[in-house]
């Protein structure tokens, strides 16, 4: 399973800071997605999340629908992306599901030049979840696959070591 993610995208509306969720389903054999802007609604019910009419994606993930218009995320509009995974070491390696969709997302909006803003790459998971580079190895990475800047784990942030 993947962390829940409810309660803090219900925090970041409420701080009034800007949100995009992910959105898949346009295209399932491209394996290419985009963030969608959140935009609330003027009164939002407190039982019910900003989703919650949402259509679903063929995973069963709520989606922003897609009769209406969006505003997508570009290089230089978000700050800090939450990244989802199978698994993450303690050199901020991830591994996703194999499709590559945040791998390219994130090679669209985080140039990998030195001179560019760079958005924080944070990783999302359980303590199961996690290989400490000792006795569980490490995950694999190849050249187009991303580093994470941070790992989060329901306990704690991981301090990440230097490869």
């Amino acid at each position: 399973g993947e962390i829940e993610t409810d309660v803090a995208c219900t925090q970041v509306l409420k701080d009034g800071k800007i949100l995009y969720v992910p959105r898949v389903g346009l295209d399932f054999e491209k394996c290419d997605m985009d963030l969608v802007k959140v935009v609330p609604k003027e009164k939002e019910e407190e039982e019910q999340l900003f989703h919650h009419d949402w259509p679903r994606n063929k995973w069963g993930i709520p989606e922003p629908p897609t009769d209406v218009e969006h505003e997508t995320a570009g290089p230089g509009d978000i700050d800090l992306l939450v990244v989802p995974g199978l698994a993450f070491d303690v050199y901020g390696g991830r591994l996703g599901q194999g499709k590559g969709y945040y791998d390219r997302f994130i090679a669209k909006i985080n140039p990998r030049t030195d001179d560019d803003k760079k958005t924080l790459l944070v990783a999302v998971g359980l303590k199961p979840q996690f290989l400490d580079g000792d006795n569980d190895g490490v995950v694999p990475m190849a050249k187009y696959d991303f580093f994470m800047d941070k790992v989060v784990l329901h306990d704690g942030v991981v301090t990440l070591s230097k490869k």
